[in-house]
């Protein structure tokens, strides 16, 4: 295990570059990654309602309950209606997003009012609530803001990553040569 640990340092570089072309192509195509995303979404629903059922058919007569089985086949047809209604599915993710947003901006904005008086920090932390504020009711309003600010987060987040496993390669690639040294100093 060891020896795998000190001589793969160019599959972590490998992974680096790959993700970092992930990122470019969802910078480029915002529609088909939330779309993918809500595809994903809808499927991961109508398998948690049919493991609920199969749960629930498999457990005993006495453990069974009556609203879990109710509450797994809503489920299972919900994500069945996510799956054949994808652009609604879509604008509910985004709307999601976008209300997540909005409750970040409304934080920052009351927290920044807090301390605007005392610290001129304060008056940065209103301007970012209130962008937040616009930005969120863009991609509550709009399903094409909203599946590029989501493709946009995701991307800059693998972009970030790629980055990051790139030098960690390089860290690990000189890691590995120095032990191999010492190794070949102690022999």
């Amino acid at each position: 295990m060891a020896r795998l640990l000190l001589r793969r340092w160019w599959v972590i570089l490998l992974q680096g570059i790959l993700l970092i072309i992930l990122s470019f192509f969802i910078f480029n195509n915002p529609e088909t990654v939330l779309a993918g995303i809500s595809i994903w979404f809808a499927l991961i629903v109508i398998f948690t309602g049919m493991l609920g059922i199969i749960s629930w058919l498999a457990a005993g007569k006495e453990e069974r309950e009556d609203m879990s089985l109710l509450w797994s086949i809503l489920t299972f047809i919900f994500g069945l209606l996510m799956l054949f209604h994808l652009l609604a599915t879509m604008k509910i993710i985004t709307v999601i997003l976008g209300v997540w947003i909005l409750i970040s901006g409304v934080w920052l904005f009351k927290n920044g009012w807090s301390y605007k008086n005392g610290n001129p920090g304060g008056w940065i932390i209103i301007i970012l609530g209130v962008l937040s504020v616009v930005v969120a009711l863009m991609i509550i309003f709009n399903i094409g803001t909203g599946a590029v600010a989501l493709s946009t987060l995701l991307a800059l987040q693998l972009f970030l990553i790629g980055i990051s496993l790139i030098l960690l390669s390089f860290a690990k690639k000189i890691a590995v040569g120095n032990i191999k040294g010492k190794i070949e100093d102690l022999r």
